[in-house]
């Protein structure tokens, strides 16, 4: 029977590139018991066969629509959307030659980050006057019918900003209605993103919201769609991934861009003046600390379907220990084995900042020990080394917001990499208090 659950769980990730991880497959062999009650198929092996005979049925697209992820809200990532008004729509405006403005979110699900896009871009002092459109894309055509009708519930909207919520919703019923004049600037398309050419009519985009969806695929589906994106995203234009995603191992000509909360990618020939981040060298590291047996904290997470091996905890000792005997080039290469099978563990985040710092690459450990604090904020060691890395660079500013926010996260006593760090030969927890102190 477990064959049969990975044969249908293959079948999801031929469809859309979604892996479905180990940990999902009662719930899958259960939604599978209950369609074959309920629609009569020859029990769970003529389900998967009538899903392999009728590739774009009805019922492969309920399917689909149970087990991609669509659970959202308006505002979510609230650093990136604070970038966009604050940075990233005044350096598109200055290199349009008419007003007007498209925009791709990819992965809308059921609307929302298409949604709080569309109020940013009418809010905008400069694009609200624009012809601005977005082009709004899922896989799942339930959560697009759903997206479409323009309605949220209470939850989805309650970071919106009080006065946004009453100059671009109303209420209706229980729920909240989106402004008809922005709905219909929103256009939804079915795209597949894990289909080998992506239909997009030949358009450029200024901007591209790719968030949260290249987690869930494969390396090789991650490159053939960051190939896709960049081919389609404009000169001077900006795309925006999940707070815990990265392309540094994708090998793209895309290059990431610090706008201080947050950061983006840009074609490297006009990835702006500023934090920009370089290609990634494996140079020559620092010497490592001392060791002690301690096991590694950090969330276990199922591995991808169909890879067995050590589990996450086994893979970050192999991290600290290549850091430890100061092989570096074997630590990138064991973060580039756990990145794509474990991608929300924030110690894993973390250990690469600290890898990327030893090659001397700042602005690189900039972005993961961004990435492992988007997914766990209580790690205070992890706020430390990224004030300590922003002041390096000269960025004393968010150096001195970082400082402040460890002198409130330390001293704990869940402190979770205290270990990590004194393996590591990195400043104890007094020694970090005394340092942000000092900056401050």
């Amino acid at each position: 029977m477990n064959e049969t659950i990975r044969e249908l769980a293959q079948l999801i990730e031929d469809a859309t590139g979604f892996v479905i991880v180990d940990g999902r497959f009662g719930a899958l062999e259960e939604y599978a018991r209950k369609r074959v009650v309920s629609a009569g198929f020859a029990g769970i092996e003529g389900f998967v066969q009538s899903l392999r005979r009728h590739g774009d049925s009805d019922e492969l697209r309920r399917l689909l629509g149970q087990f991609t992820i669509k659970e959202s809200y308006l505002f979510r990532g609230r650093a990136q959307f604070d970038a966009l008004e604050e940075t990233v729509l005044s350096e598109i405006t200055a290199h349009r030659r008419e007003p007007r403005v498209r925009v791709w979110c990819a992965g809308c699900a059921r609307g929302e980050e298409a949604a709080t896009l569309a109020v940013v871009l009418a809010d905008h002092a400069v694009v609200g006057d624009w012809q601005w459109s977005i082009l709004a894309t899922d896989v799942d055509e339930a959560a697009l019918a759903e997206a479409q009708t323009g309605l949220f519930g209470n939850r989805a909207v309650a970071r919106v900003p009080p006065g946004c919520l009453r100059r671009h919703f109303r209420a209706s019923g229980d729920r909240f209605e989106l402004d008809p004049e922005l709905m219909a600037r929103i256009e939804f398309r079915r795209v597949n993103l894990a289909e080998q050419s992506l239909d997009l009519g030949g358009e450029v985009f200024d901007l591209i919201f790719l968030r949260n969806v290249l987690i869930y695929f494969r390396p090789e589906l991650q490159r053939r769609v960051i190939a896709e994106v960049e081919s389609v995203l404009a000169a001077h234009g900006f795309l925006f991934l999940g707070p815990s995603e990265s392309l540094l191992h994708l090998d793209s000509g895309l290059q990431a861009r610090d706008l201080g909360g947050a950061f983006c990618y840009r074609h490297r020939e006009t990835g702006g003046v500023g934090a920009a981040c370089p290609q990634v060298s494996r140079t020559t590291p620092s010497t490592a600390g001392t060791t002690t047996p301690n096991p590694v904290p950090g969330r276990t997470q199922p591995p991808l379907a169909g890879d067995d091996g050590p589990t996450i905890e086994v893979r970050l000792e192999e991290i600290i220990g290549n850091l430890e005997k100061g092989d570096v080039h074997g630590a990138l290469d064991a973060i580039d084995f756990v990145r794509p099978r474990f991608p929300e563990n924030a110690v894993a985040h973390g250990l690469e900042g600290i890898t990327r710092e030893r090659t001397g690459d700042l602005d690189a450990a900039v972005l993961s020990y961004r990435a492992a604090l988007y997914l766990d904020p209580e790690i205070g060691e992890i706020r430390f080394l990224l004030a300590r890395c922003l002041r390096t660079l000269g960025r004393e500013a968010s150096a001195a917001r970082e400082y402040r926010a460890v002198l409130k996260a330390l001293g704990r006593p869940s402190s979770k990499l205290e270990t990590v760090m004194r393996r590591l030969g990195l400043p104890t927890t007094d020694q970090m208090i005394e340092e942000c102190r000092s900056n401050l």
